[in-house]
């Protein structure tokens, strides 16, 4: 269930990354990603914008409030226009002059009308009408004055293409020659914007004008701001550019206008660049650009129409350079909303636009970027999942920081390139991806502490699974070998005691007896394999590592020990009977884990080591002693504050090889309790006694034999023992052992 569960889990990456690629392949748009991108692409756009920029190389006549209020409302007459016009190239000698408005409406002819009227009648006949009717008719065709200013001049009049199919709207007037005509296997397979109807100006200003270019943005973002503008656009075959374009074509003196187009996939032919002669404007497949802002509002020079009419202006300020006659007055409806300003002059946008041209610092968004936005992609989920398998969470979080700067150190680097690289997707995998995987991570932790609690709880201290549980790979419940120390304990006896007891008074007593043990066992940082009915088997150096494993086995022996007299004063007080416990230790390898069956399932310990620890418990009755220890748990404390003494030498059933016991001595014979009159002992206890092993094993037997006398008046042996001893030396005297006997002896029972 838990590995399902994980599965399931780490299914999200996949998922998630897959989102994100298709966002990116534009198979489906994720709308807040977008939003986010947009953010991020304002705020760039703002952190390097100059605060008190100024274009040389272009100017704007702003038909702003002054003007309107000296010359009336919008639109004026073209004579005055045409006033303008020819003030500008032959006052000021600008070189070009672009115009972000369209002229789609003849001019008023009433005036004209009237004076051929008059020309009907009979005042024609008057030499003076004549000379007044010759004079004044072409002052009043405002139309012909506007194209005759136009006459071999570098201007460019704007253009208004529509992209809605609407079938109610027509076109209006007749465009002009096109500069590009696209060829069927690149009609087909363009990308460029296509426009569905048009308005322009009237064909006599077309004929005498040099270029023309559209000036809306069909590009618009669906927050209405404006980023990126097409640079050309088709109507059918034909493609015309933008009024910007032809704008910074013209103050370049370059004639050619082309498009370059690679091949993307099988016979896809995608725009790749626009060019103006030798110079390569690189573009996405629709012909895109961001518009390349060179600061805020009123980066360019503006001046008013008024005085440009009335020539106020120093002619130096405006020579050599580009014009566009546009308007700043929010009456017109000319204001847009960019990245840093909500009305912003839509003549300024084209303006910025021109000056990135002629600048060279015209950002766009090249189709091979694609490439590398899903290569970021792959490449993020592959970093954060490394790093979601480092433990350390100040690791973890430096490697997070540590992509989220190189994601914007590569499109700070491809920004400074004039490339926009998108980043919100990238930056939100990287984010959602991260946090997805720390929560995975957290639950996955959760639920192997819930599991350590789960599994633990009922064999190990509270305090030690609390530590567990904090740091839960560190533990495992798999099988594993060990080096261990295992204690059994038993009460002697206690068929007989429970005969003499009621069942809930044999209950209690046991309840009592296994809770003040099992605490002894747990301050010790014992861990409680089973209850065996009046015995207890427990272990140490698992599942939490204990170095001092044997010291803390040994130390707990010794304290059950000690409690037992407590014990018994409380067993005394509930009219229940003493009892007597023996106790084995032993250390060694052993195997350690999860065992069972399907059905129930235990953490235990099993191996040659656990069986030898049993049936130590089960000597302590044959050498009359409270607690036997094995041979490696013995030699480990002989250099101890601990009094251990070895007691024999012999081969268990089962075993081939011998191997020798140790007592732990008796609390009250322990350094640490000893008082003055019982300093002797420990010699005695000790190293005498080792005196009689010396002698046994040498068949000395005699003297073996009245050592040992001498050790039972010393009372530094008990009865069971002196009378083990004894028998034994009285069989070998009668029949001696083989020789080269190394003093062992061999138990044929359990």
């Amino acid at each position: 269930m838990f590995s399902s569960f994980k599965k399931r889990i780490l299914l999200f990456p996949v998922v998630l990354c897959g989102l994100i690629l298709l966002h990116a392949l534009s198979v489906t748009r994720i709308q807040w990603i977008d939003k986010l991108e947009a953010f991020i692409y304002d705020q760039r756009l703002n952190f390097h914008l100059v605060e008190d920029a100024k274009s040389e190389h272009l100017v704007i006549v702003n038909i702003d409030e002054k003007s309107l209020a000296e010359l009336g409302q919008w639109p004026w007459r073209r004579d005055v226009i045409a006033q303008l016009t020819n003030s500008l190239f032959e006052h000021y000698q600008i070189k070009v002059l672009g115009f972000d408005m369209v002229f789609s409406e003849p001019s008023d002819t009433t005036a004209t009308e009237v004076l051929d009227l008059l020309a009907g009648t009979e005042i024609a006949e008057s030499e003076l009408f004549q000379q007044a009717y010759q004079s004044l008719k072409p002052q009043l065709d405002f139309d012909t004055q506007l194209a005759e200013s136009f006459t071999d001049r570098n201007v460019v009049l704007g253009i208004v293409f529509e992209q809605a199919k609407n079938q109610d709207v027509s076109n209006k007037n007749q465009l002009p020659l096109p500069p590009i005509t696209l060829e069927p296997e690149y009609l087909k397979q363009s990308q460029l914007v296509s426009a569905q109807s048009y308005i322009a100006n009237l064909p006599v200003f077309h004929q005498q004008a040099k270029s023309s270019g559209f000036f809306q943005n069909s590009l618009l973002d669906s927050d209405g701001v404006f980023r990126r503008v097409p640079l050309v656009e088709r109507f059918r075959q034909y493609v015309y550019p933008s009024l910007a374009l032809e704008v910074a074509r013209l103050k370049l003196d370059i004639e050619g206008l082309t498009l370059s187009f690679h091949q993307q996939g099988r016979g896809n032919m995608v725009l790749n660049s626009v060019n103006l002669g030798d110079k390569t404007i690189d573009v996405g497949s629709r012909a895109e650009v961001f518009v390349p802002y060179l600061g805020y509002q009123y980066s360019f020079q503006y001046f008013s129409a008024l005085d440009i009419l009335t020539q106020k202006i120093p002619a130096g300020l405006l020579q050599g350079k580009a014009v566009l006659v546009g308007t700043d007055a929010a009456g017109l409806l000319d204001l847009r909303t960019t990245p840093f300003a909500k009305a912003f002059p839509g003549v300024e946008v084209h303006a910025n636009i021109v000056e990135g041209i002629i600048q060279g610092t015209i950002r766009s968004q090249p189709n091979a970027i694609l490439k590398f936005e899903v290569g970021a992609i792959l490449f993020a989920t592959l970093v954060v999942l490394l790093i979601s398998l480092c433990s350390d969470s100040r690791k973890q979080l430096f490697g997070l920081v540590s992509v989220i700067g190189a994601i914007i150190a590569a499109s700070q680097y491809f920004w400074l390139q004039g490339i926009v690289v998108p980043t919100a997707s990238t930056l939100v995998l990287t984010i959602l991806l991260f946090i997805s995987l720390t929560a995975f991570n957290l639950l996955m932790e959760l639920r192997q502490k819930q599991s350590i609690v789960k599994q633990f709880g009922l064999y190990v201290p509270p305090d030690l699974v609390s530590d567990m549980a904090k740091s839960p790979e560190h533990y495992q419940l798999e099988s594993q070998s060990k080096t261990l120390t295992v204690l059994f304990s038993d009460i002697r006896n206690f068929t007989q005691i429970s005969e003499g007891l009621s069942p809930q008074a044999l209950s209690e007593m046991m309840n009592l007896y296994l809770t003040e043990m099992t605490e002894i066992i747990h301050s010790n940082k014992g861990t409680i394999d089973k209850y065996i009915g009046d015995a207890i088997m427990a272990f140490w150096g698992a599942p939490v590592a204990d170095t001092e494993h044997v010291r803390h086995a040994v130390i707990t022996a010794m304290q059950m020990q000690a409690k037992l007299a407590v014990i018994n004063k409380k067993f005394q007080a509930n009219g229940w009977p003493s009892i007597q416990i023996g106790i084995g230790v032993n250390t060694g390898q052993m195997n350690v884990g999860n065992m069972g069956s399907e059905f129930r399932m235990a953490y235990t310990v099993m191996g040659d080591s656990v069986n030898l620890a049993a049936r130590l418990e089960g000597l302590t009755k044959v050498y009359g002693c409270y607690c036997l220890l094995g041979q490696e748990t013995g030699e480990s404390l002989l250099s101890s504050e601990m009094l251990v003494r070895e007691l024999d030498k012999v081969k268990v059933k089962g075993k081939s090889e011998a191997s020798r016991i140790y007592e732990l001595c008796p609390p009250q014979y322990q350094t640490s309790n000893l008082n003055n009159e019982h300093q002797v002992l420990p010699k005695a206890y000790l190293s005498d006694f080792q005196s009689f092993l010396n002698l046994y094993r040498q068949c000395q037997w005699q003297a073996a034999l009245d050592k040992l006398d001498s050790l039972r008046q010393k009372k530094v042996v008990t009865e069971s023992l002196y009378s083990l001893y004894q028998a034994r030396i009285k069989h070998f005297k009668t029949s001696p052992p083989e020789a080269g006997w190394d003093g062992s002896f061999t138990y044929q029972r359990k």
